[in-house]
């Protein structure tokens, strides 16, 4: 239970910090939004497929917000910092073409 408060308390801060991309806090919007959407893949009144389509969801997701949440430090952005030598940032243009 520990552990869950203080992921739940980290999401929190993630959802806060100023340095984190919009992009990346819409993320954890995704399945609320499809759990409330009244359009699903498979509508909710077949019985049981119904309401797995909405937990696949859950299911899917969660791997990305949670490599999101445990690379992010307060303080450090989206938590993408943590490139190796070899890694080129495109945006930044620290490459060269040879």
């Amino acid at each position: 239970m520990r552990k869950s408060l203080f992921t739940l308390w980290k999401i929190i801060k993630f959802l806060r910090d100023n340095d984190v991309k919009t992009g990346q806090k819409l993320l954890f919007l995704v399945p609320f939004l499809y759990l409330i959407m009244p359009f699903d893949v498979v509508g909710d009144f077949f019985p049981v497929a119904g309401q797995l389509d909405d937990v696949a969801v859950f299911v899917l997701m969660w791997p990305i917000l949670k490599s999101l949440i445990s690379g992010y430090e307060p303080g450090e952005g989206s938590g993408n910092d943590s490139r190796d030598e070899d890694t080129v940032d495109m945006d930044r243009g620290d490459y060269e073409i040879e």
